[in-house]
């Protein structure tokens, strides 16, 4: 890996020159009992498996050693590209005890004004983030992109794998897309691992996500970064483009700003409002213990995490001040926001039919296999031209398919 992943952690970053800086980093000598008794919830707005649960496992471990006689349970909580995780966390109660991890794409969606984003990230209880990371641009070994200028080149739409739509990486990739001009399909309904497992079947070609979580599948072979964004350059991997030196107009600058600004707020932890002031201090203790726990940064280590902490009110502040952006960015994500998802049509051989046809599996481009969502309301089902119901669907039928992406709604299903 290049010159920042060989040093992702370093004890160095527990000096006290750093400690004083995130300001609630030093702790008292005895561990607050205040959650003595009490089971703490830990929700992670992701699949298990991936970046994000395991942080997130890792620092619901170690705030539990922190927080004596508690009992944290991480509970998974996936979907709408973050959102329903992040929404759960910030309606429960204020009592310290749901508090949870999500991507912080969710921003995007507060700053359009999305319906679905039920939360004021500014009025959270901020616990502490673990990471500063990079973003990237990932593609498949396979894949026959060697650099970015190559993907900028493409003539046909080049596929994406994303979470969901209003995720960081969908609303990355768009605001990239419109601002280099790359002809990319984004494919919606991978979370956790699958968007890497998807690359090497070839179903997707690339991703978009922070540098530390993909370290391993470039280190094994199976992937390449052609560009990063935000950070310390990369060294060590052969074309990858640096975000800044193609950043040439104003939309490209402000783009590259603000994806960057992403990457300084990685893998947080945070709560509700409100939660009452003893019990957000030994929260926020409990995180800071945690993090400068020789057992956690070893822990890391061995998983090649990136660890940047901070904790509380400096997460807070941070926060606050990525809300602030510009009339010009705030524009361009209310155009995508405003903007239909695209969706795409290939032709399957249905091959299981599960819960009534409310999912259907299928097989297409030779040998890939994948499932879609069906709704009695929302989803066309048609059989030899005729309208139907989804309780008609049966295996072996020949269809064509219409849908955003694997695992997500289909809009039509039209069988022969």
């Amino acid at each position: 890996m290049g010159n920042s992943i060989n040093r992702v952690v370093r004890l160095a970053f527990v000096s006290t020159a750093f400690c004083l800086g995130l300001g609630t980093i030093a702790a008292p000598a005895v561990a607050s009992d205040i959650f003595k008794g009490k089971t703490i919830t830990y929700v992670v707005a992701t699949s298990p498996g991936g970046g994000y649960d395991g942080y997130s496992r890792l620092t619901a471990r170690y705030m539990e050693k922190y927080l004596p006689g508690s009992t944290f349970v991480v509970i998974n909580r996936p979907g709408a590209g973050h959102l329903i995780g992040t929404n759960l966390i910030y309606s429960a109660r204020p009592n310290g005890q749901t508090i949870g991890s999500f991507n912080m794409g969710v921003l995007y969606s507060q700053l359009v004004g999305s319906k679905a984003a039920r939360f004021d990230l500014a009025k959270m209880s901020w616990v502490g983030k673990a990471a500063a990371d990079k973003r990237i641009i990932m593609v498949a070994a396979q894949s026959p992109f060697k650099s970015f200028h190559d993907l900028q080149k493409a003539k046909n739409p080049v596929p994406f794998a994303v979470s969901g739509v209003g995720s960081a990486a969908y609303t990355e990739l768009r605001l990239l897309a419109n601002v280099y001009n790359l002809k990319i399909k984004l494919m919606s309904g991978y979370s956790g691992t699958e968007d890497d497992l998807a690359m090497m079947r070839g179903e997707v070609v690339g991703k978009m996500g922070a540098i530390s979580g993909q370290g391993d599948f470039v280190r094994r072979g199976r992937g390449r970064f052609i560009l990063q964004v935000g950070g310390t350059r990369e060294t060590g991997h052969g074309n990858m483009t640096y975000g800044a030196d193609i950043a040439k107009t104003p939309e490209q600058k402000a783009v590259m700003k603000l994806i960057a600004s992403q990457g300084q707020i990685m893998r947080v932890t945070a709560g509700p409002p409100a939660i009452r002031a003893d019990r957000l201090s030994a929260l926020r203790d409990a995180y800071g213990k945690a993090y400068t726990d020789a057992g956690l940064l070893a822990a890391a280590k061995k998983l090649h995490y990136v660890i940047g902490p901070a904790v509380g009110e400096a997460v807070a502040k941070t926060i606050r001040e990525t809300l602030k952006q510009p009339p010009t960015i705030v524009a361009m994500l209310n155009e995508l926001q405003n903007s239909k998802p695209k969706t795409f049509t290939i032709d399957v051989k249905l091959v299981e039919i599960r819960r009534g046809g409310r999912e259907i599996h299928f097989t297409y481009g030779g040998n890939k296999k994948t499932k879609s969502k069906i709704s009695g309301s929302r989803t066309v089902i048609k059989i030899a031209g005729k309208s139907t119901v989804r309780g008609k669907l049966k295996v072996g039928m020949a269809c064509a398919v219409t849908y955003r992406g694997p695992k997500t709604e289909s809009t039509l299903v039209d069988c022969k």
